[in-house]
């Protein structure tokens, strides 16, 4: 597939909640996050090829949304991560349960996974909002100056390169001035907490993001625990990459991440269990690394 085609996937036209069931059951398990004033449609295609791949896929719509901008004036970032927490839990029983978010979303998903670490296998975070670009940085600063009830059309609409997909996406027609306040509130928590944060991570970001900045998405990965991180940069794409001009690619990364996370319970060629997570598939190959760096004992001689 080349950069500028678009997600094969048809997402829902009007950005609703929805779920799609797993293979066997669900026995893995995805909730899908949005971001500020979008909608489930910025993650359909993503969670439709997770599906076909037998993952079982959630995407609720996040507090505050789904319907107009001015339902989304007063509510408060903790707001976004009760709700989203309600459904996590709505997951339970699941073999392993990922947790992917969308910019806002994906500051989100930290936040579960600091508050609720034994839920949480790994997490996939697209375009992160810990660093805004500077109108964003400008709105959260008005919003802290007594307009936070005002309103700012979205003239331009989506930060997407893909004209079909921006003219397509149902997500709100305006941004409270205090829902951008509350965007750096919640990205200031979640900068404190990184640190605490140890599930493998894939961190997906467009190279013409006009949203978010890529030194706010490496500085993240940066600062998490010691969970293996990395990040993928799709340079032709902007801010809301699943349904970009890159949109199969980012799916491939999404997939070869979940597909790469190790079976909990799964057995070794010892016949022990292997450790929940990456982490200790980690410290087995330095290990290995450093035995193997070793000389090798020099036979007598006779």
């Amino acid at each position: 597939m080349t950069p500028r085609q678009r997600p094969s996937a048809s997402p829902a036209p009007d950005g609703g909640p929805f779920e799609l069931p797993g293979r066997a059951g669900g026995r893995d398990a995805v909730l899908l996050l949005h971001g500020l004033t979008g909608s489930t449609f910025e993650l359909r295609p993503l969670a439709e090829r997770l599906h076909r791949a037998g993952f079982r896929c959630l995407a609720p719509v996040m507090a505050g949304h789904g319907g107009a901008p001015s339902a989304l004036v007063g509510v408060a970032f903790t707001e976004w991560v009760a709700k989203a927490a309600r459904d996590l839990e709505r997951l339970a029983g699941a073999r392993r349960t990922v947790v992917v978010g969308c910019s806002m979303g994906a500051l989100v998903a930290c936040a579960l996974a600091h508050e609720h670490p034994g839920r949480v296998d790994a997490l996939v975070l697209l375009a992160p909002a810990l660093e805004l670009s500077w109108p964003g940085r400008l709105a959260a600063l008005l919003g802290r100056c007594g307009l936070a009830r005002v309103i700012i059309p979205k003239a331009a609409g989506s930060d997407v390169r893909d004209p079909e997909m921006r003219r397509r996406n149902p997500g709100l027609s305006g941004v409270p001035l205090g829902a951008v306040t509350e965007l750096t509130r919640l990205a200031a928590q979640v900068d404190r907490e990184l640190p605490g944060i140890a599930v493998p991570t894939l961190v997906v970001i467009g190279g013409h993001d006009h949203t978010v900045t890529l030194a706010g998405a490496r500085r993240l990965a940066r600062r998490l625990g010691s969970g293996p991180t990395s990040v993928h940069v799709l340079p032709e794409s902007q801010h809301l990459v699943a349904i970009d001009v890159e949109g199969e690619r980012c799916a491939d990364e999404v997939l070869a991440f979940l597909e790469a996370l190790p079976v909990p319970g799964q057995r070794s060629r010892s016949g022990r269990p292997r450790r929940k997570g990456p982490t200790s598939t980690t410290r087995t190959t330095r290990r290995v690394a450093r035995r193997s760096s070793k000389k090798a004992p020099r036979k007598p001689k006779r």
